[in-house]
């Protein structure tokens, strides 16, 4: 390149300078022919020379910016798969609450890497619940009414068992196991019983408002206290592992054989509850009552409601 004069040497940074502002670098070439201070005045020299120094430093941290850009995007992807099987997690958690037990949600919830879900043993309180007919009424009712009136009853009888510290453990079509546990006896104790008293009065709550609808319903109730095994079971098979968690042991199986004599709606309690809920509820005079499978008569009592 040959000079001209000054103000020809200054449109070439000039146009330079435009360039670089657009984004345009290719006049990196042209500013290096300038920096010949042997040809070029020496402040034209220096300037070509300071402004090319700037279009590679503009230029490389472009690039970098270009990297980190990228960078943030692959980073971006990935936070927002994490975000999507998050939200899978927490849908799928949402609707498996739905099936298992409130106790094995805490356990969970408390130490989700290694949660203790082996069986120890503890003091507890076992709630039968069974209603009266339902065979019968099966059999006058259509599969829609008899879902109806079911949905009716145990969504009510839930909102129960939940307020008093209850977890529903097991569900048939006419009836429920529910575990009350606590580290006092006493309290699990009564937690059970106010949970049935509370059963029964809004049982004939419902039936008054479906009265002329549907018959009345009778919903009868067993409850006994004492220690039982309570953990899960695995159950192994050819179609895969089933695992349940739930009381096992005399204390479950009296409280559904005392709820299997109750009838007329009453609330049966074995000796080992009523001692501990005795000073605070009516209870009708103990019998000896012998049971199914049972080898020697267990003392039971009815919880008496005004």
């Amino acid at each position: 390149m040959k000079p001209d004069t000054s103000d020809a040497l200054f449109e070439i940074l000039l146009n330079a300078a435009k360039k670089v502002s657009m984004g345009a670098y290719d006049q990196t070439d042209s500013l290096m022919e300038l920096t010949n201070q042997d040809k070029y005045p020496t402040l034209v020299s220096q300037l070509a020379e300071a402004f090319g120094m700037m279009i590679v430093q503009v230029e490389a941290r472009e690039l970098n910016l270009e990297q980190l850009l990228d960078q943030l995007k692959t980073k971006n992807q990935k936070l927002e798969d994490t975000l999507h099987r998050v939200q899978m997690l927490e849908s799928i958690q949402s609707h498996m609450s739905k099936f298992v037990p409130r106790s094995v949600q805490n356990l969970i919830k408390d130490n989700p890497e290694n949660p203790d879900l082996n069986k120890h043993e503890k003091n507890i309180s076992v709630l039968f619940l069974d209603i009266a007919g339902y065979t019968k009424m099966s059999e006058n009712n259509s599969r829609q009414k008899m879902n109806y009136l079911i949905e009716t009853y145990f969504s009510e009888f839930l909102n129960i068992i939940v307020e008093n510290n209850g977890d529903i453990n097991e569900t048939a079509g006419d009836g429920l196991m529910i575990l009350f546990q606590d580290a006092t006896p006493q309290t699990h104790a009564m937690n059970a019983v106010c949970a049935a008293v509370g059963i029964h009065k809004r049982t004939m709550h419902i039936n008054e408002s479906l009265k002329g609808k549907y018959k009345p319903v009778s919903v009868n109730m067993g409850i006994n206290s004492g220690a039982a095994s309570v953990g899960s079971t695995r159950f192994k098979g050819i179609a895969g592992d089933r695992w349940t968690y739930t009381a096992s042991g005399a204390v479950t199986n009296i409280a559904a054989r005392v709820c299997a004599i109750a009838t007329g709606g009453k609330i049966l309690v074995t000796s080992q509850t009523s001692e501990h809920i005795k000073q605070k509820f009516s209870l009708g005079t103990p019998r000896e009552q012998a049971l199914k499978n049972v080898s020697k008569p267990i003392q039971v009592r009815e919880v008496l409601i005004s």
